[in-house]
Order: structure tokens, then sequence, then C-alpha cells
């Protein structure tokens, strides 16, 4: 954004082939109750009703955290002032642009305009500026629907987080115990449900980090076909939020290993494959970004009032044949999108000029360095409100168990790989190994993007929310690692993920009225900081 933020104040096989174990009935430990009644009556469900199950427990859980309660607070916060406005200009049909590609903001207008909570209500001043306050917001104005397709994706992201789980694991059961790490991160509950685009782009990520598993684990020969399917799903997460291309290593990664297993290194016959499924990976993207431009086009056909702020902003950045086509309501053709197209990222371009950089010494500063996200620093507390004595806060707090275990499970993953690849020693299960490495690479293309775009402009600590995620894969690949390492058996494996998804939702529990706009007591707020100081309490 142009502006710099404030925070509004005021009023089965676990995992592996070490699983089971021969041992003689003399010399085996007794069965207890879950080896002796619970497993066996596991194994006799079948398997669809077994992830028919599943499925439900997340889909009820994620709704609850994510959906449930969208409409709280019935005010703006943070980044709904900006995003509100876009929403409403496609709503009016206005041509535009936006510090962000059209997807997620496309999407939030659909919710919007499907739910029809606000169709009695005048809406106009909402496009007027790119930047709405909450004084100015109609009144009646209903939160619902521009929250719904955030919230809405939100959840069906835990799904697809446990279709991740479930591929690297092998295993329901200790997939849904580590959903977990997704369904109860606080801060992805305070801002996925929000009226912002991180959990529309979340999504999408899942969707391709999700793909990209299935594909390395394949043992035959991928085709182009496969490269272009994961081209689409990593082109939707680009056009949600740009800094979604990091997931393009994944392109380079995927296609060696492919080499590596199934090619003679012949200059020709490799030359072929690349160019094959290289070209088909960046047409596919190309694909997926003209046509959610073309939608944008297509949709925006009103020239912006000149009058206002908003559209003399928007006018001034469009070249003439955007502004011909908007004026004598032309065709959409090839050429217009790529005009659009091209003038869109050129705005892009600019705003990201215009964002402040990072003040530490300014009072008052949210913005935070991407090295101090690792340990949760600085948290942002979006808007509180005080009546009877209490507050009611809505506070970008992650959960602290969750958090901390995925820090952990990153210096593991690091330490792992300098032993094996530096100091020659020997490794476990080689497949667990390697997507361990994959996820770390992943990781640190990451955080080596953040740090430079920290250099360039502001940095917040909900910047980090994609590299949450990949840490989270990494605690699930260290389990799997460490348990197969040390043949832990079924039933220990199942208490150990337990015993972290209790962790987790309790760590969860604790930390909800944060998320949650609950009123707190001075005395109850403070006692979120005991472990560390996450708030400022009224």
């Amino acid at each position: 954004m142009a502006k710099q933020k404030k925070a509004a104040g005021g009023s089965g096989n676990a995992s592996g082939n070490n699983t089971s174990t021969g041992q003689n009935p003399a010399n085996a430990a007794p069965q207890g109750f879950l080896d002796g009644k619970v497993l066996p009556l596991m194994e006799r469900v079948p398997t669809w009703v077994r992830t028919i199950v599943c499925l439900l427990l997340i889909a009820i859980a994620a709704s609850c955290a994510y959906v449930v309660n969208k409409g709280e607070p019935p005010y703006p916060f943070w980044d709904e002032n900006y995003h509100m406005t876009s929403g409403q200009r496609y709503i009016e049909g206005i041509g535009h642009f936006e510090p962000h590609p059209p997807l997620a903001l496309l999407l939030i207008a659909a919710g919007e305009k499907l739910s029809g909570a606000n169709a009695d209500i005048d809406k106009h001043q909402l496009v007027i500026d790119k930047y709405i306050d909450g004084n100015k917001m109609p009144a009646g104005f209903s939160y619902n629907g521009m929250r719904l397709m955030p919230s809405l994706f939100a959840a069906f992201g835990a799904l697809l987080f446990f279709g991740l789980l479930y591929t690297l694991t092998g295993n329901r059961f200790i997939a849904l115990l580590f959903s977990t790490l997704y369904v109860f991160e606080n801060a992805y509950v305070v801002h996925f449900r929000a009226v912002h685009l991180d959990s529309i782009q979340m999504f999408f990520c899942l969707a391709t980090i999700w793909q990209f598993v299935r594909l390395w684990k394949r043992p035959d020969t991928l085709s182009w076909k496969a490269y272009a399917w994961l081209g689409v799903l990593a082109g939707l997460a680009i056009m949600a939020k740009i800094n979604a291309a990091l997931l393009l290593i994944i392109f380079p990664i995927l296609y060696f290993k492919d080499v590596a297993t199934h090619f003679n290194f012949e200059f020709a016959r490799l030359a072929q494959d690349f160019i094959a499924k290289a070209g088909s990976a960046i047409v596919a993207i190309l694909v997926v970004v003209l046509t959610i431009f073309a939608i944008h086009g297509a949709i925006g056909r009103k020239l912006p009032d000149p009058e206002s702020s908003a559209g003399k902003q928007d006018i001034e950045n469009m070249s003439p044949t955007y502004k011909e086509y908007l004026t004598q309501h032309g065709t959409l053709t090839p050429g217009v999108v790529m005009s659009i197209t091209r003038d869109y990222f050129k705005f892009m371009d600019k705003d990201h000029l215009g964002v402040p950089k990072l003040d530490i010494c300014k009072p008052g500063e949210n913005g935070s360095h991407p090295l101090h996200w690792l340990i949760m620093d600085k948290t942002i507390n979006y808007r509180w409100d005080s009546a009877d004595g209490k507050t009611r806060y809505v506070q970008l707090v992650g959960n602290q168990v969750s958090w901390y275990l995925g820090l952990v499970s990153l210096f593991l993953s690091v330490a792992l790989i300098v032993n094996h690849r530096f100091f020659k020693n020997a490794i476990g299960n080689r497949q667990t190994y390697h997507l361990i490495e994959v996820f770390t690479a992943l990781y640190a293309t990451f955080m080596v993007l953040h740090l430079y775009l920290g250099t360039q402009r502001v940095m917040y600590l909900y910047h980090y929310f994609l590299g949450l995620l990949i840490t989270y894969v990494l605690v699930v690949l260290q389990y799997q690692y460490l348990t197969d390492l040390h043949a832990l058996r079924t039933r220990t494996r199942l208490l150990i993920a337990s015993g972290m998804a209790i962790a987790i939702s309790l760590s969860f529990a604790f930390f909800a009225p944060l998320s949650n706009h609950t009123p707190l007591s001075k005395t109850q707020c403070e006692a979120r900081n005991i472990f560390s100081h996450i708030v400022d309490c009224q």
C-alpha cells in the first residue's frame, strides 16, 4: 500500500517401513487398550469411511475457526479499509488498478455480490478513494459479504492441508492430528477471515505444494501435462498475491529429480524434454495471468470518475488503449488485454515504490524485520474496543506452541542437512529426508526473497504466513523422519502426535480471545503475556 498502515484503536503404517515388529509373543510387550482394541477396530473400518470422517471433522473445526464469527468486529481493520473499496469497484463495473493482482479481489467482490448482505445499501462511497475510513462506512453495512470468500477459502485450505499431510505420511489419523497446525493457528484465524487476500493466496499455494508432493512421489516419468497443471496452480497463487512467485522454485527442483531418475542425459533428448516441460509450465502460467486480466477487463468496463481521488489516480496510469476501451465500450481483444495487463503491473510497481521503509525508531511502528518473524516478534494490534471495564482485541498473534514447533523443526532440518551433506553421515528414510531438503530450500528461498523486500519497503508479521506454513510441513516431515529412524511402534507414534495436537489445541484456545474480539479484563489480558509480551493490555 502507498500509505504506512496503522492499527485501529479506540473505542496401519504411521509413516514408513519400521512400524510393525516380528517379535516373539513370549517377549512381546503386553497389548494396551490402544493396541489391542482401538487400532484393530479402526483397521476394520473401510478406508473411504475413514477418509470421509477425517474430512468432516476438519471441515467442522475449520468452519468454526474461520467462518463462524466472521462478522466480528463490525468495523473495518487493517487492509480491509483498502480491499473493500477494490471489491466495490468490481461490483460497480469500474475499471481500476490495485497494488495486488486481481484474483483475490475479484473473489472478494463475488462473495459480497452472492451474499446479498448489503443489496439495499448505497455503497458508492466506497469507490471514491482507494482507502475508506471506518467512520465513513455506509450506515448499516454488513461485513459478512466481503468477508465471505476469505473465510471460505481459509476453511477449504484446511482440507488441502490435510490432503498434503496425508500424501506425506500415508496415514489419515496422523494427518488429521497434525491438521491442527493449520486449523488452530491463531494468526491465520484473525487475518484469514477478514477482507484480506492471504487466505485465498494460501489456498492456491497449498494446492500447488500438494500437487508438487504428489508428482514428487510418482515413480513414473512425468509428462508435460503434469508441469502444465502445476503451472496453472502456481499461476493462480501468484495472481492472488505476487510474493507467491517464490513457488516457481519447485519447477526446477521437480525437473531435476525427474531427469535424474529417468534419463540417460543424451543431449538431444534432454533438450527436447526440457523445452516441452518448461514451455508447458510457462505457457500455463501466462494463460492464467492473461485470463484473470481478461476477466478484470470484462467486469470493469466503466471509466473511473475523474473527479474522485481514486478515479483520478487510475486514469493517470491508463494507456490510451485502455482508456479507449473504457470510453467507447470497445471489444475486449487480445491487444486490449495485453494493454490492461501491462498498465496494471506498471501501477503495482509504482505503488510499491511509494511504500515507506521500516523505521524501528518511529513510535507505534507496526513493521518488523523478517528475521524477527521466526520468534513471532512484533505482533500487531489491529483494533481494540473498551466498554464496561473490559476490552475486545483483534490481535495478530500466533499459536505459540505451533510457532515454536515450526522453529525447532526448521533448526533440526538445517542440522540434518549439514550433518549429511557436509559431514557425510548416513541418513534414515531417504524419501522423507529428500523432502526435508526440498522444503528447507523452499523456506530459504522465502526468507531470501523477503529479506530483499524488507530492504525495499516495510514488512509485517503476516508476510511470514507462507514461510510459517513451510515450517509446519517440516514439523510433520521431522516427525516422520525421527519416528522412522527410531523404529517407534504405532502406539508410540500416535501418542506423540496426539500429545502435540492437544498442546496445539490448548494453546489456540488460550489465545483465542485475542483472535475472536472477545471481551477481556486487564488481568485476563495480561495472562496472555505470561510466556512473552504479545499484547499491550488496555
